[in-house]
C-alpha cells in the first residue's frame, strides 16, 4: 500500500468519558452479576476512530462540543496527548461531557448504556469555522452533533472530500437522543461510503443483517464507495456498483470487542482513500485486521499501528 504522506481527516461524532465495568455476565432481567474491576476510560465512537487513524499515520483534526467539566478536561488533555488536532473541539461552559457505562465480560460480550450529557448534540455549524473542511481528505462522522454534521457534509461535497458516515446507532435510538428520522435519511444520501452494524441496518431494512441487506441499501442510496454491513465475529460485507464482497474475521484472542467496529471504521477510510488506489478488498483486510488487534486489548481503543496490522494480515 502506497501510503499519502499527509492524510488528513475530519472527525464528528459521539465523544464520551467511558465507565467500563468487567463483569462476570452482562444484565440479565431481575438477575446478579459480579463486577470484577471498575475505570473510566477516554472513550466514544468519533474519538476512538481518531485515535486509530492517528496511530495507522493519519493527520486527525477531531470536530466536537464537550462539557468544561472534569469528564470533559480529561478528554480533551488525552486527545492532544494522543497527537489529535483539538482546535475545532468547543467547550460548553456548565456542560455535561457525554459519559457511558460499558460493561464487559471475559467472553468479549458486552453492552453500553449513554448518559448523552448536554453538549455532543449542541454543537452548531454556525459555530465553527467557514472554512473549516479546506485542505481535508476525508469527512468521517456518525451524525451525532447532527446540525454540524449535516453542514460539514455539504462543505466536503462542494470540495470532492469523500464522506464517510458510520450509522451505529438504530434510528430509534438516534430518535431518543433527538436525531430526527429526516436527517439520517438525508445523511445516508449524501454519503460515499456507508457503514453500519447489524441492529442499525436491520432496522432500516426490516431483514437479516448480510449481504442481502447490504444490497438494498446500496440500491436504495447508491452511494459512491459502497455500503459496508459490519457482523462481529461473523465478518463484513461489502456491497457497490455490480459488484459484492464477504470477508471473514481474522482469528485472534478476543479479550474486548468495545470499539472494533470504530477501529474498522478507521482501518477502512485509511486503507482506501489515503492510498489513492481505492482497492476495496484490500481495504477491507485491512479494516478487519484493525477491528481483530482492537479485540485483542481491553477498553474501548485501538492500540495497533500500520505495521502491526499489515503482520497480522500476512498470516491470512
Amino acid at each position: 500500500m502506497n501510503k499519502k504522506n499527509d492524510f488528513k481527516v475530519m472527525s464528528l461524532g459521539a465523544l464520551a468519558m467511558d465507565i467500563v465495568l468487567e463483569a462476570s455476565s452482562l444484565p440479565q432481567e431481575d438477575g446478579f452479576g459480579l463486577i470484577t474491576n471498575e475505570k473510566s476510560v477516554p472513550g466514544g465512537s468519533a474519538a476512538n476512530v481518531s485515535v486509530a487513524l492517528t496511530k495507522i499515520g493519519a493527520k486527525v483534526w477531531q470536530v466536537g462540543k464537550i462539557g468544561d467539566d472534569d469528564h470533559g478536561k480529561i478528554f480533551r488533555a488525552d486527545l492532544m496527548k494522543q497527537g489529535i488536532q483539538t482546535e475545532f473541539l468547543l467547550e460548553k461552559p456548565q456542560g455535561v461531557t457525554l459519559h457511558t457505562y460499558i460493561i464487559t465480560t471475559p467472553q468479549g460480550e458486552h453492552c453500553i448504556f449513554a448518559n448523552k450529557g448536554d453538549c455532543v448534540l449542541d454543537l452548531k455549524a454556525s459555530e465553527l469555522p467557514i472554512n473549516c473542511m479546506e485542505g481535508m481528505d476525508c469527512f468521517y462522522n456518525d451524525l451525532f452533533s447532527d446540525n454540524a454534521a449535516l453542514w460539514l457534509a455539504e462543505e466536503a461535497a462542494k470540495k470532492s472530500v469523500p464522506v464517510v458516515y458510520n450509522m451505529q446507532c438504530a434510528p430509534s435510538f438516534m430518535k431518543i437522543c433527538g436525531v430526527e428520522g429526516d436527517k439520517i435519511e438525508k445523511m445516508l444520501s449524501m454519503a460515499d461510503m456507508i457503514i453500519g452494524g447489524g441492529k442499525s441496518f436491520e432496522e432500516l431494512c426490516g431483514k437479516k443483517a448480510g449481504d442481502e441487506i447490504a444490497k438494498i441499501l446500496y440500491d436504495r442510496y447508491k452511494p459512491k464507495d459502497g455500503v459496508i454491513c459490519t457482523m462481529g465475529s461473523k465478518g463484513a460485507y461489502w456491497h457497490g456498483k455490480e459488484k459484492a464482497l464477504y470477508i471473514p474475521v481474522f482469528p485472534v484472542d478476543v479479550k474486548d470487542s468495545t470499539g472494533a467496529g470504530d477501529a474498522f471504521c478507521a482501518g477502512m477510510i485509511f486503507a482506501y482513500y489515503a492510498s489513492g488506489e481505492k482497492e476495496i478488498k484490500y481495504a477491507m483486510e485491512f479494516a478487519s485486521a484493525c477491528a481483530a488487534l482492537k479485540c485483542t486489548c481491553k477498553g474501548p481503543r485501538s492500540r495497533s499501528g500500520f505495521e502491526d496490522i499489515i503482520e497480522l494480515m500476512k498470516k491470512r
